[in-house]
């Protein structure tokens, strides 16, 4: 005996009872379930209370005609899917074009051949089957995902602390529910250490690279200077990168007399912001990839001031784009923190405003992170 749960139910709308018990009969006899209603009014009820995989809607019906209950149905977001067959008396040509603008999935004239009734039923509904599956399938996915977001959460914790009087705050931004951005900053030495990167693509697999990185960072042994903690980051990283991924990064480390040492790895070029001027800080050495090349990473430094600040994003900032597709680019960030430096506004939660009025109605497309440390 078939499963209940496995009977496919149709619901048979029309409003002469001859025509009715006749549907009910044949479908029946092909093992569906049936369900009936003899006008718009009634159809709606049993829509509302019952799992209806296909609808057998007449056209020429009292009160509410067919057409106008489709529309109705389609404009209702649990029923813009359902199969929706017309059983009509109508022309067919002519019957067969207002069914399909009206929303209807196929037509069928009357009198019926039963072989293409049954065979046009199992079509939508093999259809629907399909549907509901890839339904099932993204909701599993979408909780997947809030569980995948709540652990990296954890991984990159949003950070705000102060180390002798400078403040460093960090910010993450997944354009998905996870993605491949990672940003932090920490204490380690009497240093402040500053790292920002970002894995290409979106979703669980950036995210795991990005969370494989932090492991890295883990790993790192507190005697190591910068270029060594770049050498063990590039070494490891690229034994475990896919040949078509990539990730940018910045590693500073910022000491007790504000001297700041960087290594730039393909990232968007830092920003500072000192003695009223916002400039790009320069140099860059290459980016890590899936693939072993001998990469020469250039130290930089630079003397900061109390009253300075450094600024580093990712690149989701940068080519946030607006509906007339242009992008906010380098030059607009630089723009953009410093506008929010002279606001004297929370700097990072300024630039975030910013890059969404940019926006406007169109949404990011990519992860954004951001980090600020204000001397």
């Amino acid at each position: 005996m078939a499963n209940e749960e496995s009977i496919h139910k149709i619901l048979i709308v029309d409003d002469v009872p001859e025509n009715v018990e006749l549907l009910k009969y044949l479908l029946q006899q092909e093992g569906f379930k049936t369900y009936t209603a003899f006008s718009a009014e009634e159809a709606r009820l049993v829509l509302l209370n019952t799992a209806i995989d296909t609808l057998l809607l007449d056209v020429n019906m009292p009160v509410q005609d067919g057409f106008s209950f489709c529309r109705e149905l389609r404009a209702m977001d649990q029923f813009k899917l359902l199969p929706i067959l017309f059983i009509t008396s109508i022309e067919r040509e002519v019957g067969f074009q207002e069914a399909m603008k009206n929303g209807g999935d196929d037509f069928i004239n009357k009198p019926f051949n039963k072989r293409e009734l049954v065979a046009k039923i199992h079509s939508v509904i093999r259809l629907k089957d399909l549907q509901d599956e890839l339904y099932r399938q993204k909701s599993k996915y979408e909780k997947e995902l809030q569980t995948a977001r709540r652990v990296q959460d954890q991984l990159i914790p949003e950070k705000s602390f102060i180390w002798n009087g400078i403040k460093a705050q960090t910010l993450f931004h997944p354009y998905l529910q996870i993605g491949g951005d990672f940003v932090d900053s920490w204490i380690e030495e009497k240093k402040l250490h500053i790292v920002i990167a970002d894995c290409s693509g979106h979703g669980p697999s950036a995210a795991l690279i990005g969370a494989m990185f932090k492991m890295q960072l883990f790993n790192l042994v507190s005697t190591m200077d910068l270029r060594e903690r770049v050498a063990h980051l590039r070494k490891n990283m690229e034994l475990v990168l896919p040949e078509d991924y990539a990730i940018t990064f910045c590693y500073a480390i910022l000491d007790q007399d504000l001297k700041l040492s960087y290594i730039n790895g393909g990232h968007p070029a830092p920003i500072v912001y000192m003695d009223g001027e916002t400039k790009f800080l320069k140099g860059m050495s290459p980016m890590i990839m899936g693939i072993n090349f001998a990469a020469t990473d250039e130290v930089q430094t630079v003397q900061l001031k109390t009253g300075s600040m450094f600024f580093m994003y990712t690149d989701g900032a940068s080519e946030a784009m607006n509906p007339n597709s242009e992008y906010i680019t380098e030059e607009g960030m630089k723009d953009i923190f410093h506008e929010s430096v002279k606001s004297g506004k929370d700097i990072l939660q300024s630039v975030q405003n910013k890059i969404l009025d940019f926006c406007g109605s169109s949404t990011p497309n990519d992860d954004m992170a951001m980090v600020c440390i204000q001397l």
